[in-house]
């Protein structure tokens, strides 16, 4: 007797199993539709993402991505007296005297476009002082790069700013280029490279 019922609870216990898995299977288990849901909205906006990216690259003359990238890269400062140090380009290259005095002078200018004169003359001038000290010079949102350490220290400054100046769709033919191009050095020296990006 105690054998029968001890099949019988297992059995029923297994159809049960059975039910609830195929039930959740369908998405329509314990939070499983609503998980379906979301991932198909997710799915959703990734593809109109990806979508207005590529009509925006398509359409988008020189000049206006030029001007888009330049806002893109002063949005956050807008407000001078408040910029963090990591708004400001190259500021681990620069004393805090001299972030103090870019704020204030990037502060004093009077229109947009003597702002974007003087972040331009910034720009220039880090760029130049990190290749005098050997630096490398990451702007904001930037990390390692894929085979950093086959290139000189020009060369990451250079990679880093004509990914800079790129769209998002331009970037990842970009990089991927780029991994090519190293993987070709790393071969030629026998070496591996460690991943970075």
């Amino acid at each position: 007797m105690k054998f029968r019922t001890t099949i019988s609870i297992l059995t029923a216990a297994v159809l049960a199993l059975t039910s609830l898995v195929s039930y959740a299977g369908q998405g329509q288990g314990p939070g499983g539709g609503a998980a379906a849901d979301r991932a198909q909205q997710v799915d959703r906006d990734r593809t109109y993402d990806r979508d207005r990216m590529g009509d925006r690259a398509r359409t988008e003359t020189p000049e206006r991505k030029q001007d888009r990238v330049q806002d893109q890269d002063r949005t956050k400062m807008q407000d001078s007296a408040n910029m963090q140090n990591e708004d400001i380009y190259g500021n681990e290259l620069m004393t805090s005297q001299e972030r103090k005095q870019y704020r204030n002078e990037l502060g004093a200018s009077g229109d947009q476009q003597a702002r974007n004169e003087y972040q331009m003359q910034h720009e220039q001038k880090i760029q130049e002082r990190a290749l005098q000290q050997g630096q490398d010079l990451v702007p904001p949102g930037q990390g390692p790069i894929h085979g950093g350490e086959f290139m000189s220290v020009q060369e990451r400054n250079q990679y880093r700013e004509q990914l800079r100046l790129m769209d998002p769709e331009q970037q990842l033919e970009f990089k991927a280029q780029h991994r090519e191009r190293m993987q070709q050095r790393a071969n030629a020296l026998g070496l591996e490279i460690e991943e970075a990006e």
